[in-house]
């Protein structure tokens, strides 16, 4: 009696047992299956995202072949700085400086760029005679022409009639080389208080802005060879300085190299704050359509003239 009495209970607790865990049980395993089963679906879905993702490549740098080559097919034009570049580039033409062409002359100056060619003028000599720069440049056709003048501009006239003269040496070349590119480099700095009448550094700078609104204006490049020669002061420093005045010596032509390779680096990769444009546009001033945009000077000064600077530049 007492066993069966004992079995029954037994029975009891065991259905009990089984009506109050069973649902848990299903539950928890129904849980952790939907988990397990979404975790499936999640990688499945990583992984197939994964094999359609097509690899991006590395962005190609600018190689040093590259920017060797920007200066094929180039020349640069100006005053006794310039030929003490063409003297130093001279002793290092296993380089891309090799690749440059030069027509640079001592107290060059836009002013008597329009000089008759005379036996006294000193227009640069391209295959062995003077002639007006625009006409050698129309026998070279360049693909590109770097400018640097001023130095002898300052005490020829003002800031204005400079940068209008400027602008018409540029026209003229468009005029018998339609396709070349223009890039115009600053006006480089005196040795500290060593200016003479106008040629002085504040007028240097004032001449400089109106030379990067010039070619923001027109789709010229501008090149500033200035202030990266200069000390703190905004003077030429005295370890680039030649002759006590304004010529340019080994060290400071070795800047120029970094400052031109640097430059044609953002020329090439589209970073350039003067990017290049209007190749191909003919431009006349003395045409009433004229397209070149001068920049007004900030303020009026009287034409007055004064001593060319020759070349004492150290090769």
């Amino acid at each position: 009696m007492k066993k069966a009495w004992k079995r029954r209970m037994l029975s009891s607790i065991i259905v009990l047992m089984v009506a109050g865990t069973g649902p848990a049980a299903v539950f928890a395993d129904e849980q952790d299956g939907g988990t397990a089963t979404e975790q499936h679906i999640s990688e499945a879905e990583e992984s197939s995202e994964a094999s359609e993702e097509v690899p991006v490549p590395a962005e190609k740098g600018i190689s040093e072949e590259e920017i060797d080559a920007y200066f094929d097919g180039t020349v640069f034009v100006g005053d006794s700085v310039m030929l003490g570049f063409r003297n130093y580039s001279m002793s290092r033409s296993n380089t891309f400086l090799g690749r440059i062409q030069f027509l640079a002359s001592g107290s060059f100056s836009v002013h008597n760029a329009f000089w008759p060619v005379t036996s006294k003028s000193v227009h640069p000599i391209y295959q062995g005679q003077q002639r007006l720069v625009w006409d050698s440049i129309g026998i070279m056709q360049p693909r590109r022409v770097f400018l640097f003048f001023g130095l002898n501009d300052m005490n020829m006239g003002s800031l204005e009639e400079t940068c209008s003269l400027y602008a018409q040496v540029i026209a003229n070349i468009k005029t018998t080389c339609p396709d070349a590119e223009i890039h115009i480099m600053s006006m480089t700095y005196t040795l500290a208080g060593k200016g003479k009448g106008r040629l002085n550094n504040p007028n240097i700078r004032q001449f400089n802005e109106m030379l990067k609104q010039m070619c923001w204006d027109n789709g010229w490049g501008f090149v500033d060879i200035a202030n990266p020669l200069a000390d703190g002061n905004g003077d030429l420093m005295p370890a680039y300085c030649s002759d006590n005045y304004v010529h340019q010596t080994t060290a400071a032509y070795n800047v120029w190299v970094d400052v031109l390779r640097g430059y044609a680096r953002s020329q090439i990769d589209g970073s350039s704050m003067f990017p290049v444009s209007g190749a191909g546009q003919v431009l006349d001033l003395n045409s009433n359509s004229g397209t070149i945009s001068v920049p007004p000077a900030a303020s009026e000064e009287t034409s007055e003239n004064g001593e060319t600077i020759e070349n004492n530049s150290e090769n």
